[in-house]
C-alpha cells in the first residue's frame, strides 16, 4: 500500500495542518494498517497487539495504581487505550486526526473512564497537575517538526503531578544523509539532545533506552515543586544491566564490543554503535539467514518462526536491514533478560 506523504513545497502547509490532513487519510484509507505494527491483518490481532504494546512498552518497569490518571498522547483509533482502560480510572487520549478520533470514540464506546479529544498539539483540555502518566507510543517519530514536540514535552510537564511520568518514544537514528522530515518520517533526536530538552521543561531522566536506533525510549520524571500537586500512584522500578548477560551479549557481539564494556556502561556509547558490524557483515546474507543471526547475537537463541517469516518478509519488501537489530533491542524479551527492573 502507497503510503500517503505530505506535501513537498515547503511553507505551504504548516507542521499542524500536514500532519491532520494527512493522518486523516491514512485512517480513511486504513486506520489499523498504519497504527499496528504489522498486526493489522484481522481485527482481532490488532486489538491484542494493544494490550501486548502496552504491557511490553508502556507499562514495563512501571508500577501504576488503579486509581491513576493517564493520558495518550497520539491514541488512533483506541489500540492501547482499550486496555489501559482496564487499569486505570481515568484513560484520556488525543489525536491530531479527527477521523482517529472518530473511530476511537466508536470503539471504545461504553466505557465510561475514557476521554478522547482531538488536538491541534497541546493539551488545553487536561488540567494543570491532574496527571500520573502521560505516554506515547510509535508517534513522535511521525511527527515533522521539532517545535511540534518541544511543545507535548511542555504541556506535559504542565499536566502532569510532582513525580509523575513521561514516557515516551522517539526516532533516535543519526542523520546520515540530508532530507526533508514528513508526516511519516519525522524527525530525529539524539539521546543527549532529548536528555536535555526534557531535563530544561522539569523532568528528571529515570531511563533511556535504545540509543541510535528508531526506538530511543525515554522515562522521564516530574520534579516536585512548591504548589504542585503530587502523586503516589506510579512509581518507575529503576532497571541495571545484569553483568553476566551483558557479558555473554558483548561476547557474541565480538571483541571489539568487549573492549567497550566500560564506555557501555558510562554511557558514552550506545549498544546499537556496538551492533553495527553485525548489520554490515549481514549485509550480503539471505533475509531469512540474516534474521537467524541477529537473533541469535543479540537474544542468544534461534528465532521463533514467526519472528523470522516477519523480518524476513520486511526485508523482502524493502525495509532495511536495521530495523531488525533496532526492534530486537527495543524488545520486552531484551529488557527482560539483558536489563531487568530491580525487584521489589
Amino acid at each position: 500500500m502507497r503510503i500517503p506523504y505530505a506535501r513537498s513545497l515547503a511553507g505551504l502547509f504548516s507542521a499542524r495542518r500536514r500532519m491532520r490532513e494527512d493522518w486523516d487519510l491514512r485512517a480513511r484509507q486504513d486506520a489499523r494498517f498504519y497504527i499496528d505494527c504489522g498486526h493489522g491483518a484481522t481485527e482481532e490481532g490488532f486489538w491484542r497487539s494493544g494490550e501486548e504494546d502496552l504491557r511490553q512498552y508502556v507499562l514495563r518497569g512501571l508500577e501504576l495504581d488503579p486509581s491513576a490518571a493517564a493520558l495518550e498522547i497520539g491514541c488512533g483509533i483506541g489500540r492501547l487505550l482499550r486496555p489501559l482502560s482496564e487499569r486505570v480510572a481515568a484513560a484520556n487520549g488525543v489525536d491530531i486526526s479527527g477521523e482517529m478520533i472518530a473511530r476511537a470514540r466508536a470503539a471504545l464506546a461504553g466505557r465510561p473512564n475514557v476521554r478522547l479529544e482531538r488536538t491541534d498539539g497541546d493539551l488545553g483540555a487536561i488540567a494543570d497537575a491532574s496527571l500520573d502518566l502521560v505516554y506515547s507510543h510509535i508517534v513522535f517519530q511521525h511527527v515533522p517538526d521539532r517545535r511540534a514536540l518541544l511543545r507535548y514535552f511542555d504541556e506535559a510537564a504542565r499536566v502532569l503531578k510532582g513525580g509523575g511520568v513521561f514516557r515516551f518514544q522517539v526516532d533516535g537514528r543519526p542523520e546520515r544523509t540530508p532530507r526533508v522530515a514528513g508526516t511519516w518520517d519525522g524527525v530525529r533526536w539524539s539521546a543527549e539532545e532529548v536528555r536535555a530538552r526534557v531535563a530544561e521543561r522539569g523532568f528528571d531522566v529515570a531511563d533511556l533506552s535504545g540509543e541510535g536506533t528508531q526506538y530511543l525510549w525515554v522515562t522521564a520524571v516530574r520534579r516536585q515543586e512548591a504548589g504542585r500537586a503530587a502523586t503516589a500512584a506510579i512509581r518507575v522500578r529503576p532497571r541495571a544491566w545484569d553483568p553476566k548477560a551483558l557479558d555473554a551479549l558483548l561476547a557474541r557481539l565480538g571483541p571489539g564490543a568487549s573492549a567497550e564494556r566500560a564506555r557501555l556502561l558510562s554511557g558514552e556509547i550506545g549498544l546499537r554503535a556496538l551492533a553495527e558490524p553485525l548489520v554490515r557483515d549481514g549485509r550480503t546474507l539471505a533475509p531469512r539467514e540474516y534474521v537467524a543471526r541477529v537473533y541469535r547475537t543479540l537474544l542468544g537463541r534461534e528465532p521463533d518462526e514467526g519472528g523470522l517469516a516477519f523480518y524476513a518478509g520486511e526485508i523482502e519488501q524493502g525495509i532495511a536491514r536495521t530495523n531488525v537489530v533496532d526492534c530486537l533491542l527495543a524488545s520486552d524479551e531484551f529488557d527482560a533478560s539483558h536489563r531487568p527492573p530491580a525487584a521489589g
